[in-house]
């Protein structure tokens, strides 16, 4: 039987397992053997100290991220003079370029020095770039700003869903990143209200109405990135909240679902060409862009499209609130009955692709204000639940941490190209019928329901192929190190369709 090394990250001291992951032997001791006690125990705490960290986390990135929605419509195109020439739009596409383009090798990162000291470090940059947002006072300056506020928030929701991973087996995994994830709902909720109390506050200064909106969420997003690093563990071995037999059961059990060795792995060219050159990658990484396209256009346009009502600014802002709130239940629910039923693609295309195409189908064919608000609803709860559930199922689905946060951060890579094309979908040439973006959404919804059945139907198909034992053959001839490194390729491995 193997010894098998459990590395402590912060501490780089071992604790012995007997555990052996290798061709056709059972390991020493099985996931069926964990004490379910223990293992409730432990997701209480993870749930305590970990989520609800990178969910508050996550709910500040993600309001200082669409913030530049609600200063639009309480100001800023206005005093910056960006109606013409379709300046804000290229504004909001700055933040995507570098957003897409910094997500891998920063997600790297957060792989090699974890997140307790990544997470905290580029949610400080990113709450310091808002804040400076405050004092933008032209077109350059305001480009400038949201091209910088995308590199500091590239690693946040891989980072984020790559940590998560480290804490929780696969069917706890999207409960807790819908739980998180829903922020992003919460905050468009939440972000209307926010911004209407904040342009409230009298001037001082050069600091007025949607300046005061950057301003003070910088500042604090700030304040809770700080707090974060103090209350943020990298892996369930260096939790100082656990006993020692909890942090050992925790890291083991990880492991054991991985099929992993637990050795400490540099970062080789074959992690990047497994986690990239693999269908499920490039088929969720396409779902995830149609998803996100949705949802970007929602999270940057919705204010836009209801003061299209005939509202005024103030009710705009505070008829935001129900679509979203919509939005959290559906993604919420989804997310704990997809861990429930061990289930992931079938609630996007039989549930949340249709909600999408739904919404999309009405703002294009009816006219009424009462049809197109409730086609908002549909729009808003079928493209904020499929995101995450997108990214979840690609932790979920990989195996390996070094290949898992590449693969993450790939796919929403691919993803968040999609942020590049939501900022073009709603120009103001086209108000208030709006046909151009609602057809790209509405096409964006059957490409999310395409993709989420074929990932589904062939990891199904993969699934029975390796119950069959058509699969084995991979062991044949490779080391315990090649066996170790195989992650989601390993026969024993099953993906959760």
């Amino acid at each position: 039987m193997e010894k098998v090394e459990v590395y402590k990250s912060d501490t780089a001291t071992a604790t012995t397992i007997e555990s052996t992951i290798s061709k056709g032997e059972a390991p020493a001791l099985t996931l069926e053997e964990i004490d379910p006690k223990i293992e409730a125990r432990l997701r209480r705490k993870f749930d305590a100290r970990v989520l609800s960290s990178v969910t508050i986390l996550y709910l500040w990135a993600f309001l200082t991220r669409a913030n530049i929605g609600n200063a639009k419509v309480l100001g800023l195109q206005e005093e910056l003079d960006l109606g013409e020439d379709n300046k804000m739009s290229i504004c909001m596409t700055a933040f995507y370029i570098t957003y897409v383009l910094f997500e891998v090798p920063v997600n790297v990162l957060v792989r090699k020095y974890g997140p307790r000291i990544m997470l905290p470090s580029i949610c400080t940059l990113c709450g310091l770039l808002t804040m400076c947002n405050a004092f933008v006072n032209s077109f350059g300056s305001l480009f400038a700003m949201r091209f910088l506020i995308g590199i500091s928030q590239a690693a946040i929701m891989p980072g984020i869903s790559y940590a998560l991973g480290t804490f929780y087996r696969r069917h706890e995994l999207i409960t807790r990143v819908g739980v998180y994830a829903s922020c992003a709902s919460v905050a468009g909720a939440f972000g209307g209200l926010l911004a209407i109390g904040f342009s409230k506050i009298p001037a001082w200064g050069i600091i007025h109405s949607w300046r005061n909106i950057f301003f003070f969420e910088g500042i604090i997003m700030m304040i809770i990135s700080v707090a974060m690093y103090f209350v943020m563990p990298d892996s369930p071995g260096s939790c100082t909240f656990l006993t020692e037999e909890e942090r050992r059961i925790g890291v083991l059990r990880i492991q054991l679902e991985q099929l992993s060795a637990g050795k400490k792995e540099a970062i080789t060219r074959e992690h990047f060409k497994t986690a990239m050159l693999n269908i499920n990658t490039w088929l969720m990484g396409l779902g995830l862009f149609g998803s996100l396209l949705s949802m970007n256009s929602i999270a940057l346009f919705m204010p836009s499209l209801l003061s299209e009502f005939g509202w005024n600014s103030v009710v705009t802002q505070i008829m935001t609130v129900p679509p979203y709130a919509f939005a959290c239940i559906i993604c919420i629910g989804c997310s704990i009955l997809s861990d429930r039923w061990h289930t992931r693609g079938v609630f996007m295309f039989a549930l949340c692709a249709p909600l999408t195409i739904i919404g999309f189908a009405v703002l294009l064919t009816v006219g009424s204000i009462g049809p197109r608000y409730m086609a908002i609803f549909f729009a808003t709860g079928g493209g904020f639940t499929c995101s995450p559930i997108f990214v979840g199922w690609s932790v979920d689905n990989t195996a390996g941490p070094t290949v898992r946060s590449i693969a993450c951060a790939f796919i929403i890579s691919l993803g968040e190209l999609a942020g590049i094309v939501s900022s073009w979908t709603y120009l103001p040439s086209q108000a208030p019928e709006y046909t151009t973006g609602n057809q790209i959404n509405l096409a964006m919804g059957a490409l999310v329901l395409v993709c989420a059945a074929v990932c589904s139907f062939y990891m199904k198909w993969e699934n029975v192929q390796r119950d069959k034992g058509k699969r084995d053959h991979v062991l044949h001839g490779l080391s315990q190190d090649q066996i170790d490194q195989l992650g989601h390729k390993h026969p024993q491995f099953r993906f959760t369709p």
